[in-house]
């Protein structure tokens, strides 16, 4: 059958896609190498490209399309007329041409950036003219004439345009040569923290994978050979496969929360092209997504596998086009419709038909190419020499030399000499020579820094000097050794270390915790080991310096350790530190004084704490005899005044009720004597004012009863343990001892108290230290509430005062096992330098007999140190004073601390 002109067109147009397909494979590689290897990446594709379409011509076609000899080599059709020749046999192998170059180019970006130029042609050569031309024949022959007389073909083996035949016979190849030529210098290096080598730009790898997506709608699509029905659902599968393939790295990257890769999004997509290739013309559209989906799947596992066995692929193409060109091949058997494949097999046989097209697949394309790779590797090294691989392929192969290889030579050269001097040349117009113009702007920098250290090294005071980490011989010396040593710089190049110090023989040095003794006879042994710890830690040691006379004398020496060629060296710094020694001997002395003089006075303190200890024991308890005797003496009368008050009321009622008995007699009443003295006594006024009298008295008893009891309470008489008592009953048993202050007076009027408590729990303490401390703390604020309003009244021509004296008591439980109690005023404050002082023992702004200067200094012990609670004074000159107290409310048995309040107590 004569195919028709659009059929032609439309092979011709495919081919031309496959053709675009080379750029994409020249971009992609470019991008994804290294810059000073992506000359040598791009020369490689091209050549390719021309190698193989005439190693094809001359041989190739023949041996896949020629007449077949038993299924297994074609014999005719030796470089035939494709110029003035048939049109179909020219299209025909115009298409076919194309797809043997796309198998030749697969290899070049596996081993990219390490083989040899000549090695790589002599590879295509291998494989477009006897690799693929053999396997294609096995399965493809017979195609230009509708009908399948390869062996493969017969056996019902399906690969409709390429997925084993092109892409995993280059996947193999690539991947013996891969083996063959071995990693990238660095690449699996244990020494890179980051083992994966950058390409050179992304974005152009990004448009190779596109570029190649476009061309497999040739690839594909112009594998039906004619522009019928099928194409555009070929078509349409590629298109979706390839999505799928994106789609699947991005999904993973998105569900395992990890960064998604760049050589995942530019080889997912062409993972599934590559699977969706061989079975493209027989499945539905969900068929295709999934193939393509598992077929990037496959790719990304390939990959971790060859990372495993550090095999080098560097664009990733044994993962692509092998592994995902397997897996589509297989997936013909699993998802195609049996009816399209046309082979008469069942889904079972069709598998074991895919699968022995795989297996050979391996044999032939994996097994040959290594042996004869293997063969020519032993006559004729396939990879550069190490040190064009680190120059770059660029250079090394091709002289193609750049800004950046000048510039590298530079950096070489300095680093070879160490010439500062030496500057790299600038191109201001491109990236590379801006680099290099700022680097030489460092290299001017460095190179002043070095000047500078010189200059400081030179007119230093310290020796500094390098030796040989081997055996310790001095390698050079600045000029201050002639100083100290009283040695020149000449008279000590070679010399070993110990001409200038040593380790004093039996001393005992301090070595990383361990206690080293060194003698005379390991002086050298000693003195490597302590530079060796000592440039670990970085420690300065104390050894012994040697001078010229003979004499010796304290140094401190601080070692840093230099990796230099040709050997590694240590850097000493020695200083004299004999100065140093003295003045420390000079300070020991004068520390072993001061510590005398701190004992006395902590001594003295401890006096002065016993004796206010004392004096507050002593004040206390008189304190507490007093009051407790005071309210026993009054209790006494008070109780019987009170008890007796009872019956004399009863008495009173009973006469009272007599008397006026006697004045409702008639014969009483008319008696002239009685009425006189009804008069004279006013009875009746006497009859109502006698109960008054009575019940007046009652109240003033029980006011005193009252009075006895917080004396009593105030004095806790027995308390000298630790009791769980109510703080409230001690603040109210306080304000009504001070009653009498707290009323108003002629020259004042009452100050009023605002009890804001809050719900407290018992509280374990000393109850009567703690009242103690409430009655300072109330009788100050009394004191200063007086002082502010004499103050006021005192000024001349002043207004009458609009301010109200007043003291708030308020109680709160805090934090859970704490409570705090606030004792404000509004009276005259408390100046900063007197609130600073205030709670220093024997301190009082008092006049002499108003006040011993204990209080406050006594309360802060009783809070403090008895009941390990807080003391604090917030005061604002002019407007008031608060104290707060905090108290644990179970405290822990008193600990002995220091009698002086810290300042942060304070």
């Amino acid at each position: 059958m004569t195919p028709s002109l659009i059929d032609i067109f439309w092979v011709l147009i495919s081919a031309s896609l496959v053709f675009l397909m080379q750029a994409g494979f020249l971009c992609l590689e470019a991008g994804a190498t290294r810059s000073k290897n992506n000359i040598n990446v791009v020369i490689k594709n091209i050549s390719d490209f021309g190698i193989s379409v005439l190693c094809f011509w001359l041989f190739g076609y023949a041996l896949m399309f020629g007449q077949s000899h038993f299924g297994w080599v074609g014999t005719t059709a030796w470089a035939p007329d494709v110029g003035q020749g048939a049109t179909w046999l020219v299209v025909f192998f115009l298409f076919q041409a194309m797809f043997c170059s796309t198998a030749v180019t697969i290899v070049s970006g596996a081993v990219a950036e390490r083989m040899r130029f000549s090695s790589y042609l002599a590879i295509a050569v291998l494989v477009s003219g006897f690799i693929y031309p053999i396997f294609g024949h096995w399965t493809w022959n017979g195609l230009n004439m509708g009908e399948s007389t390869g062996w493969l073909g017969q056996l019902g083996f399906v690969d409709f345009a390429g997925s084993t035949v092109v892409h995993s016979v280059g996947g193999w190849v690539a991947l013996a040569a891969t083996i063959l030529v071995g990693p990238r210098i660095g690449r699996f290096s244990h020494k890179r923290r980051q083992q994966l080598m950058v390409g050179y730009d992304f974005p152009m790898s990004l448009l190779g994978t596109l570029l190649l997506w476009f061309g497999w709608f040739g690839f594909n699509g112009g594998s039906v050979l004619a522009l019928n029905e099928q194409v555009p659902g070929i078509i349409m599968n590629t298109v979706m496969a390839g999505a799928a393939g994106l789609a699947t790295p991005i999904l993973l990257s998105i569900l395992q929360r990890q960064q998604l890769r760049v050589s995942a999004v530019v080889n997912g997509p062409l993972a599934g092209l590559v699977a969706i290739t061989a079975g493209c013309h027989a499945v539905t559209t969900r068929d295709a997504i999934l193939i393509g989906a598992i077929g990037s799947l496959c790719m990304l596992w390939a990959e971790a596998q060859l990372q495993r066995w550090q095999i080098d692929d560097v664009v990733g193409a044994i993962p692509v086009h092998l592994a995902a060109g397997l897996w589509g091949t297989l997936a013909v058997a699993l998802f195609g419709d049996l009816s399209v494949l046309n082979t008469g097999l069942s889904r079972m046989a069709q598998l074991g038909a895919q699968l022995t097209g795989v297996v050979m697949a391996s044999l032939w394309a994996f097994g040959v190419t290594f042996l004869l790779l293997w063969f020519i590797n032993r006559q004729w090294p396939l990879r550069v020499r190490h040190r064009d691989e680190h120059i770059g392929l660029n250079v090394a192969e091709h002289g193609a030399a750049s800004d950046l290889v000048d510039f590298f030579t530079v950096m070489r050269r300095q680093e070879r000499t160490g010439d500062l001097r030496l500057r790299a040349p600038v191109e201001p117009f491109t990236p590379v020579g801006q680099i290099a113009a700022r680097y030489n702007r460092v290299i001017g920098s460095l190179q002043q820094a070095l000047a500078r250290t010189d200059a400081i090294v030179e007119s230093a005071i310290e020796v500094i000097l390098t030796v040989s980490r081997r055996d310790l011989r001095i390698q050079s010396v600045n000029p201050a050794v002639r100083k100290m040593f009283g040695l020149a710089e000449g008279q000590l190049e070679d010399q070993p270390l110990d001409t200038l110090i040593r380790v004093e023989s039996l001393a005992t040095c301090s070595l990383n915790g361990r206690e080293h003794e060194a003698t005379a006879q390991s002086t050298d042994i000693d003195l490597g080991y302590l530079l060796k710890i000592a440039s670990e830690d970085g420690t300065p040691y104390e050894l012994a310096g040697r001078r010229r006379s003979g004499g010796t004398f304290p140094v401190e020496v601080t070692v840093a350790a230099l990796k230099s060629q040709p050997e590694d060296s240590y850097t000493l710094i020695i200083r004299d530190i004999t100065l140093r020694k003295q003045a420390e001997a000079a300070i020991q002395r004068a520390e072993a004084k001061d510590l005398e003089a701190r004992r006395l006075e902590k001594t003295l303190a401890e006096l002065q704490a016993a004796q206010l200890q004392l004096v507050h024991s002593e004040k206390m308890s008189s304190l507490g005899q007093l009051v407790a005797g005071v309210a026993h003496e009054i209790n006494n009368p008070v109780s019987f005044i009170h008890g007796n008050l009872t019956y004399v009321d009863e008495y009173v009622e009973e006469l009272l009720a007599l008397i006026n008995l006697y004045l409702s007699d008639p014969d009483i009443g008319q008696s002239e004597a009685i009425r006189q003295q009804i008069k004279a006594m006013d009875i009746h006024y006497l009859a109502e004012d006698l109960p008054q009298i009575l019940k007046s008295m009652r109240g003033g008893t029980e006011r005193i009863t009252e009075i006895v009891r917080s004396l009593k309470d105030f004095s806790h008489q027995g308390s000298a343990q630790r009791k769980r008592v109510d703080l409230h009953k001690g603040l109210d048993s306080t304000l009504t001892i001070l009653g009498n202050k707290l009323k108003a007076r002629p020259d004042r009027p009452a100050i009023k108290v605002v009890r804001d408590y809050g719900d407290l729990p018992l509280v374990e303490c000393f109850p009567g230290q703690l009242n103690q401390v409430f009655m300072n703390l109330l009788t100050n604020a009394i004191d200063a509430i007086d002082e502010k309003w004499n103050a006021q009244q005192s000024q001349v021509g002043a207004a009458p005062p609009q301010w109200t004296p007043q003291i708030i008591l308020r109680t709160e439980r805090v934090e859970g096992d704490r409570l705090r109690l606030h004792f404000t005023d509004n009276g005259t404050g408390i100046p900063e330098h007197v609130k600073r002082r205030i709670m220093d023992p024997f301190f009082t702004t008092k006049p002499v007999g108003q006040g011993t200067g204990l209080g406050m200094s006594i309360s802060y012990q009783i809070i403090v140190e008895r009941h390990h609670g807080q003391l604090n004074c917030l005061s604002t000159p002019g407007q008031g004073t608060r104290f707060l107290i905090e108290l644990p409310i179970e405290t822990m048995p008193a600990a002995v601390t220091e009698s002086r309040p810290s300042k942060r107590s304070r």
